[in-house]
């Protein structure tokens, strides 16, 4: 979410396996996408953009810039599945071939073997977020070059008109539909975690960025308020 890549090359220090840098709710640019992509690398992370939405355009630019995966929201059908594959291969009709981007290392040199790899090892990961994509599940997971989807529990949750705490049973009912259907067609499922998804999680996220921040800075707060409180108590 933090335009600075700090906050990356931090989890990556911290031992965390991969980030999702997030351009659909994250306010940053290309550059700060690139920074963070940079930082990501540096530390051995696997690394997801989240694009605004299903665009073509925006899956290429951070395929470009160097991401190894793209989460894709609001995925409902399988049309709309194969129209986010397509858009990440180097194919007729599919994404645009320039060899002068991070991605490459700014070189053509052996682009026959360059474009291969990253055609088969791309990663493309359709949100299911919307209760058309959990009906749709199976369809979307049959499409070809679908390894990967995400449970996106907030934005069914408006979709679906239910509290996203309160009705914390019915989407983790709707989860266990999505997930055993993903398995069944061999794409792995992941889901927020600590939420009563971990059980059928192939894969997950733990939090935002900020949100640690702020959670360390309250509880830090607190500690703090607590240590002056105790020490006024002693001295009276």
């Amino acid at each position: 979410m933090s335009t600075d890549s700090a906050t990356t090359g931090i989890f990556g220090a911290s031992g965390y396996d991969w980030v999702l840098i997030d351009r659909e709710h994250g306010v940053m640019d290309n550059s700060d996408m690139r920074a963070h992509l940079m930082a990501a690398e540096a530390h051995g992370l696997v690394s997801a953009v989240r694009v605004l939405e299903n665009n073509a355009a925006m899956i290429q630019q951070a395929l470009d810039a160097g991401a190894q995966a793209i989460m894709v929201p609001k995925v409902d059908s399988a049309e709309s599945a194969r129209r986010a594959v397509v858009a990440s291969q180097y194919k007729a009709g599919g994404r645009g071939m320039c060899p002068v981007v991070p991605a490459t290392n700014f070189s053509g040199a052996q682009w026959g073997e360059y474009a291969a790899e990253l055609n088969d090892n791309v990663l493309i990961i359709p949100l299911i977020e919307t209760m058309k994509g959990v009906e749709n599940i199976a369809e979307i997971c049959a499409v070809d070059g679908v390894d990967y989807i995400f449970f996106g529990l907030a934005d069914l949750s408006q979709d679906l008109g239910i509290d996203m705490t309160l009705d914390i049973d019915r989407l983790v009912e709707l989860w266990k539909v999505v997930a055993t259907t993903a398995r069944s067609k061999g794409v792995r499922a992941g889901a927020p975690l600590g939420y009563g998804f971990d059980d059928l999680a192939d894969f997950g996220t733990l939090d935002s960025d900020l949100m640690t921040l702020r959670a360390a800075a309250e509880e830090a707060l607190a500690d703090f308020k607590k240590s002056i409180l105790g020490g006024a108590q002693a001295a009276g």
